[in-house]
């Protein structure tokens, strides 16, 4: 938009002031109505001739003595026949005798009804305005002709005030308004002024989807002073911006989503700069205020101020402070290198830790509605950096203020650009959750909870693993310990199926002592799990049904275990669960004979009125002795090739991770580099 504005400045500017010069010239001296009739006319044929277009002006007035010039309805058309430049009343109040001295002494200047039509269909495409531009644009000498120093004064311009109202400026699919333009220059030689209702419509057109987004802007009110030592302050209230795509909001038919869309947004903001330094290649100052209100998603930032310092191609922020209504987080400083498509340079950026403390009730409306209800206070650092593309976090630190909880790690977000490629992917070095932290936590959502008695009988957790948010996917593995004992695990939440999948595995881990089962000693198992998370599906299966039970299959190879005492070793175990009743089934095999066994539960937290039917099965009578030796060699063969897996997937997983620092290590040296440079 600022190109735009500045080719129409040049285009009014080019077009009036040397109307201005050309009448001045002629009439300056002789103050009477046929000189200056004659002056319009000669000033306006002059103007079609340079231009090689129509050119209407219906009246000028000059005072000779009260040095007033005021120009009446001026129309000037493109090549094509249509009104391209139309402006109601222009009012210059100028010093004759300064003139003839060489200076442009413009004691008050008023503009009135401007209206510009400007047209540039294609890139490749000549605007409708060029024919102006090149009409004043100054001829090149011929080559090897030396340039003639002038001779006398270079002409000066002063203004002291300037008065704009009523502009309408059209650029192809662009549209902005002015309400009014006050400036003022006070005998200190010091501006300040004001400029009110200045709105904008303009079309956004994304470059990966046909979509096209409507974009408005409305400045109620911009007020500038100029103080001294070089000290500029500007104010803005209020900034409103809204857009909107056409579309469904992204949150229709999906109640977990956040009301945040960028297609239908409703922005309030106001601030306040403070400019100590300006110049063509640095700027120094400070945001004072800043307030920011998306109406349409509840996103709120109640306050917002820093320094900045940009000089060339870097800027500098230092003593941010960012505030929500429970949150407020600091950096001491933050470096960024700007893009620049000619010179091939990349956007990067990094921060000193960011610090401070939150409430993430502070972005459930906005991002996540299922954490509207976490009123855990939180502590976190972080240092920050990346590209436009990939964003690193190192050295993360969350906390809650008691020290129960404490999570770090560190980890980043790669495909910004493409939703489909997005991989959000952090590594966690320690999780510790004691006491009743855990239960806290999972208070805090309004979910259906499961298996709570058994969560507490873990006692105090500590987490080692990683976790990665892909396109409808969530994934997690790692090792937990607890008080019975470490459990290794990976899952995957497939949002695009709505299944929970993974496996766990686990040694000499108290069982019993978890599902309060005395009977039942120490474990060494692994298991693998499916279970439906759909709420359409699950909810249909419940009113049929009833019952608090996950819905899902689970199915375990028991490599070694004690029940009353007596020892069990490669048992396989089904569990199938309609969410009312789970029933299971349990086969050991031995040389002679297999045990088998059924059982079924209602509720997890009743486990000791589990039913138990025990059965068993002789070898000797049965014909199918040989099928079920190749089957318990195949089982044994899909397990050895399962930890085969899994030993392949943890180094996988170790390459992954050491490849991730040594791109961290490289991106921070690019980063120092370009920063020295």
């Amino acid at each position: 938009m600022k190109k735009i504005i500045l080719r129409i400045v040049k285009v009014v500017v080019g077009v009036v002031l040397i109307f201005v010069l050309l009448v001045v010239g002629a009439v300056g001296l002789l103050n009477t109505a046929s000189v200056q009739a004659r002056a319009l006319s000669y000033a306006t044929q002059m103007l079609q001739e340079k231009l090689q277009t129509k050119v209407e002006i219906d009246s000028i007035r000059i005072g000779f003595f009260s040095d007033d010039i005021r120009l009446y309805r001026l129309l000037v058309e493109d090549q094509q026949q249509r009104p391209m430049l139309k402006l109601e009343q222009l009012g210059v109040e100028i010093d004759m005798w300064a003139l003839l001295n060489g200076e442009v002494q413009m004691e008050e200047v008023n503009v009135k009804g401007l209206h510009a039509q400007l047209f540039k269909q294609k890139t490749d495409s000549v605007a409708n305005y060029q024919f102006v531009l090149d009409a004043f644009k100054k001829k090149k000498k011929p080559e090897g002709e030396e340039k003639k120093k002038k001779s006398g004064k270079q002409l000066t311009l002063d203004l002291k005030k300037l008065h704009i109202e009523d502009v309408d400026l059209v650029y192809n699919d662009q549209h902005a308004t002015l309400g009014s333009l006050r400036l003022h220059k006070n005998l200190l030689g010091r501006f300040s002024g004001k400029v009110e209702n200045v709105e904008g419509s303009w079309v956004h057109k994304k470059k990966r989807t046909p979509v096209t987004v409507d974009n408005h802007l409305l400045i109620d009110l911009l007020t500038y002073e100029e103080g001294g030592n070089g000290k500029r302050f500007i104010s803005i209230d209020s900034v409103h911006w809204t857009t909107d795509n056409h579309l469904p909001h992204k949150r229709v038919a999906k109640p977990k989503r956040g009301w945040f869309d960028d297609g239908h947004m409703k922005t309030v903001a106001h601030l306040k700069v403070e400019l100590t330094h300006a110049d063509k290649d640095s700027i120094v100052g400070r945001l004072t205020e800043c307030e920011v209100h998306d109406l349409a998603s509840g996103l709120h930032i109640t306050d917002f101020h820093l320094q900045f310092h940009q000089h060339a191609e870097k800027l500098t922020l230092s003593d941010a402070v960012i505030c929500m209504k429970n949150t407020k987080l600091t950096f001491a400083k933050g470096e960024f290198q700007l893009p620049s498509k000619k010179n091939g340079r990349p956007f990067l950026f990094q921060t000193t830790p960011i610090t401070g403390t939150t409430l993430l009730t502070d972005i459930s409306h906005p991002f996540a509605p299922a954490l509207k209800n976490f009123k855990l206070p939180l502590w976190l650092s972080t240092k920050f950096g990346g590209t436009d593309s990939t964003l690193v976090f190192r050295d993360i630190t969350v906390k809650t203020p008691d020290g129960k909880v404490q999570i770090r790690g560190f980890g980043g977000i790669e495909g910004l650009k493409d939703k489909y490629k997005l991989n959000v992917h952090f590594n966690i070095s320690k999780a510790t959750i004691q006491g009743d932290s855990k239960e806290r936590i999972i208070n805090q959502f309004s979910v259906k909870k499961f298996m709570m008695k058994q969560l507490h009988t873990l006692g105090d957790l500590h987490y080692t693993g990683s976790f990665n948010v892909l396109y409808k996917k969530l994934q997690f593995r790692g090792t937990i310990g607890t008080a019975c004992g470490s459990i290794g695990f990976a899952l995957q939440i497939n949002a695009l199926n709505q299944y929970l999948t993974g496996n766990v595995n686990t040694r000499d881990f108290e069982l019993g002592k978890a599902m309060d089962y005395p009977g039942l000693g120490k474990t060494t198992c692994s298991a693998g799990f499916r279970f439906d998370i759909s709420k359409p599906r699950t909810a249909q299966m419940r009113r049929v049904k009833g019952g608090k039970l996950p819905i899902g299959q689970v199915d375990a190879l028991v490599e070694e275990t004690k029940l009353d005492g007596v020892k069990f070793s490669n048992v396989a175990v089904h569990i199938v669960s309609d969410g009312a009743v789970a029933e299971g089934k349990i086969n050991m095999k031995g040389k002679l004979a297999d045990i088998l066994c059924t059982f079924s539960f209602t509720n997890t937290d009743e486990m000791k009125k589990t039913k138990i039917k025990p059965g068993i099965r002789f070898h000797l009578f049965d014909k199918k002795t040989d099928e079920e030796k190749a089957q318990k060699k195949a089982e044994k063969a899909a397990l050895k090739e399962q930890k085969k897996a899994e030993k392949e997937k943890r180094k996988a997983e170790k390459a992954a991770l050491k490849a991730q620092k040594k791109a961290e290590k490289a991106a921070r040296k690019a980063a120092a580099k370009a920063n020295s440079e």
